[in-house]
């Protein structure tokens, strides 16, 4: 007789996609006598995201003996909490967070599973079950359930016997796994085991592994209740623009009006992956759509990759309302600087200058100027756009030489493109030179130095390749922060010196006290900040 973990199973349950309480899930599934089990799941199962299943969260498993205890917690839906009321495909009694561990393999039919990570509840299940605290009390309470992953195709029947085979991590439990993912969050050993557990889904191995090189703790308010100060969108088309450049359209869930924008605006994603990521809208504000283009940077921290490798047209995300730091000026001519796919931004800003009667001008720097970004959109404007590339490259000292009255300048791409342009344009007025990009710039040839915060009197040393944010971070000083990129200034503190400002979110009058550390620097080896006061 086996020493692990084993029961019969009572029901398989699988089922389609449907709309409950105005908001598309596949939690709704229905009893089955028998499945076939595929490398993605039971075969007919659907998700109403992409990120709710594949291979690593092939099949979900819950113990049906936590309905009584929920129905006793929430009585005014005790009704509800019956078997397959969390949307499982294997429902069992007796198999729980606390017996069940990372990397088990489990024969199931003539199946063969393996354990990979436990279920992270959303918010739907509150709309399910009509407690707007379910998901949260279930994560605190290791009520989740737990993914397998399928190592064997075969055939499953109710009423056959699932049983633990093989247990090569027995330390690691479900229960353990929920603990440090959301209670003991700041194990940093724990952290850097498990960010390495080999049998750990990707999914859940990164949140370790970012937690290991940000030293910060994620905010799981959106996930758990719906609602995190944002938009819920869908991706509704995903278009192939341009070599390695994907176009996202998004609208909104409840097909509600879109706030409105100005040419220059970016929006900021809250990725499944834990990520948040600032675009610029690269069409005109349209009612019902919002579209962003972004491109596959190889080097990827993973917002990118996200987007490219994983998301698909109904995945859903959260997004802010449109933010503007590179809006454009009211006057007679604009010349607009774009390398790569900094040429978002100047789409709508080409449009709404000539809805104002403003002349302008792009100069636009491009790897082959045959083929190029966006070349459709542009070709309208032919005789106001120049396109340049290493064979025939933009001369910007030239370009900025005389500064004629009543001009702009405006550049995005690189962070080392966009500044080059700043310095070709430092004999401008600042009120004449606007900016964006939307990576921290490269740390190479960067210097070291000290920050002191005010508060604590602390003196901590920030190392060329790490941001002042990360400094921060790993010596117990807390900062919120969203973008990390210099967009969003939610990260902004007071300061006392001489600082490198990189963002693209202060004005000139505001960095003259304030700035953003997860990409700004001291220009000299110290530098004092006051940390912003917290509300009581």
């Amino acid at each position: 007789m086996s020493v692990y973990p084993g029961t019969i199973i009572d029901e398989l349950r699988q089922g389609e996609v449907k709309e409950l309480f105005s908001v598309k899930t596949g939690i709704d599934k229905h009893p089955t006598n028998s499945v076939q089990v595929t490398l993605t799941g039971f075969s007919g199962d659907q998700q109403a995201e992409t990120f709710h299943g594949g291979e690593e969260r092939a099949i979900l498993h819950y113990d049906s003996a936590h309905y009584a205890s929920l129905a006793s917690r929430f009585p005014g839906s005790g009704s509800l909490f019956v078997p397959g009321g969390f949307g499982e495909n294997l429902v069992t009694s007796g198999m729980n967070e606390s017996n069940m561990c990372v990397g088990d393999i489990v024969r199931a039919g003539t199946a063969i599973l393996q354990v990979t990570q436990p279920r992270q509840p959303c918010f739907k299940l509150n709309h399910r079950f009509k407690q707007p605290t379910l998901s949260r009390f279930v994560q605190d309470n290791g009520k989740t359930g737990w993914f397998y992953r399928v190592l064997k195709e075969g055939t499953i029947h109710a009423g056959d016997p699932i049983e633990v085979i093989v247990r090569a991590w027995p330390q690691w439990s479900i229960a353990q796994i929920l603990h440090y993912l959301y209670t003991e969050t700041d194990n940093l050993a724990v952290t850097g085991q498990l960010a390495k557990l080999e049998p750990l889904g990707n999914e859940v191995k990164s949140v370790f592994q970012r937690r290991l090189e940000n030293n910060d703790v994620e905010d799981w308010g959106g996930r758990l209740s719906g609602r995190s100060g944002g938009l819920e969108m869908r991706i509704i088309n995903i278009v192939d623009e341009f070599k390695g450049i994907k176009r996202f359209i998004l609208s909104r869930v409840d097909d509600g009006a879109l706030p409105e924008y100005s040419a220059g605006a970016h929006i900021i994603l809250q990725l499944p992956n834990g990520l948040s990521r600032a675009y610029s809208l690269c069409e005109s504000w349209a009612e019902n759509e919002y579209h962003i283009a972004v491109n596959h940077a190889p080097n990827s921290r993973g917002g990118s990759q996200y987007l490219h490798q994983t998301a698909r047209p109904g995945d859903i995300l959260t997004v802010s309302e449109p933010a503007n730091c590179f809006s454009m000026a009211r006057d007679k001519h604009h010349i607009f600087i774009a390398a790569g796919i900094g040429i978002t931004p100047f789409i709508p800003m080409i449009e709404e200058a000539l809805a104002r009667e403003e002349t302008f001008e792009l100069h636009y720097c491009v790897s082959d100027v045959g083929s190029f970004a966006f070349r459709p959109q542009l070709e309208k404007y032919v005789e106001h756009v120049l396109i340049y590339s290493l064979d025939n490259p933009l001369d910007i000292n030239q370009l900025l030489d005389t500064h004629a009255r009543g001009t702009h300048v405006y550049t995005c791409g690189s962070p080392a493109f966009v500044q080059r342009v700043r310095e070709s344009a430092s004999h401008w007025h600042a009120d004449y030179v606007h900016f964006e990009n939307f990576a921290a710039e490269e740390q190479s040839g960067e210097s070291a130095f000290v920050v002191t915060v005010r508060e604590t009197g602390q003196k901590i040393q920030v190392e060329p390749q790490e941001t002042m944010l990360h400094a921060l971070r790993n010596h117990g000083i807390q900062l919120e922060s969203a973008c990390e990129t210099g967009v969003c200034g939610k990260c902004r503190v007071d300061y006392d010196g001489e600082v490198d400002h990189r963002d693209s979110v202060l004005s000139q009058s505001e960095r003259k006290s304030c700035m953003t550390p997860c990409v700004s620097r001291a220009k000299q080896a110290e530098l004092t900040i006051s940390l912003p006061k917290v509300n009581p």
